[in-house]
């Protein structure tokens, strides 16, 4: 399991360090970048997840997704509750702390998570991802929004706009229904599915190159964040697995994507509600950036505990 970690995350560096060549020798723009993004995000791993119901119904993988739903729970009010905490104790800047909360609660599970969880445990590790993601939809587009808006309304209407949340619920209700793709149909989706991992590291090594190291080096704030989202969260997380008691493929899945930067919506939301969007887009490129030293730390930890 080890040597096959190790050869999962070569072959991930790798590819990011090919999106970094590609970016820094102009042959992707940012225009180019962009449109790239959302085709990963709007057609791509839509049809990756929807690849993920064609698993074979079995309790033991129903169990695994009503645990991944529990923990999830537990997860994201646990960690709001104790962001808001951190503010109030460290007294955060009025301009950075309500972006500083999304920043440390919510992750980059669309362009990280879904493709580590698949190289890692396959149509199993997607479909436990599907979960955890609609918690993160559900989460962030209801208490997220509302935090940075200071819009007291439910914004439930938000989550069905996103292609990626509407493929989750299909994926789940598929899977749990009798119905199955006709294998052309899955096999042709697990084709374009395939594309996920590869997309997601180029665009990622694509963001590193526009890092300004200088500017990130001085800000005290992303450093925390930084902290928060890499270290104090996942140790909390694998804590919380061992006390419920939760072991094999989903604690390991679980633990992975508590583990992962801060999510580049964040960036969006902060330009859209103006939360400080040049602090957030400093903070998703050190959080990116220290991930590769952390996630793997992270991984080890949890392969010897679960």
């Amino acid at each position: 399991m080890q040597n096959s970690l190790i050869v999962i995350f070569a072959k991930v560096v790798l590819i990011v360090l090919f999106g970094f060549i590609l970016k820094k020798t102009n042959i992707i723009n940012n225009e180019f970048q962009k449109e790239l993004s959302n085709f990963l995000l709007k057609a791509v791993l839509p049809v990756s997840i929807l690849s993920s119901s064609s698993n074979l119904f079995s309790p033991q993988l129903s169990k695994g997704l009503a645990t991944t739903a529990v923990v999830c729970l537990i997860y994201y009010i646990l960690t709001l509750i104790l962001a808001h905490v951190i503010t109030k104790l460290f007294r955060i800047n009025n301009s950075h702390n309500k972006i500083f909360i999304t920043m440390s609660v919510f992750a980059n599970v669309g362009f990280i998570g879904f493709p580590l969880a698949e190289q890692l445990y396959g149509n199993n590790g997607l479909l436990y991802t599907v979960v955890y993601n609609m918690f993160y939809q559900i989460f962030l587009f209801t208490y997220g929004i509302n935090l940075l808006s200071d819009d007291k309304k439910t914004n439930l209407i938000s989550i069905f706009k996103s292609p990626i949340s509407l493929a989750s619920f299909v994926t789940i209700a598929i899977y749990l229904s009798p119905y199955r793709f006709p294998k052309f149909i899955s096999e042709s989706m697990s084709a374009v599915g395939g594309m996920i991992v590869p997309l997601s590291m180029i665009i990622i090594g694509c963001t590193l190159v526009d890092m300004k190291p200088m500017e990130i080096l001085k800000d005290k704030y992303a450093h925390f964040v930084t902290f928060i989202r890499l270290i104090l969260f996942p140790a909390v997380v694998i804590l919380l697995l061992q006390l419920l008691g939760v072991r094999g493929e989903v604690a390991i899945v679980i633990a992975i994507l508590s583990s992962l930067p801060s999510g580049s919506l964040n960036v969006i939301l902060a330009q859209q509600y103006n939360c400080n969007p040049e602090y957030a887009a400093r903070t998703v490129v050190e959080t990116m950036t220290f991930m590769v030293l952390t996630l793997p730390i992270v991984l080890s930890v949890a392969i010897k505990l679960f």
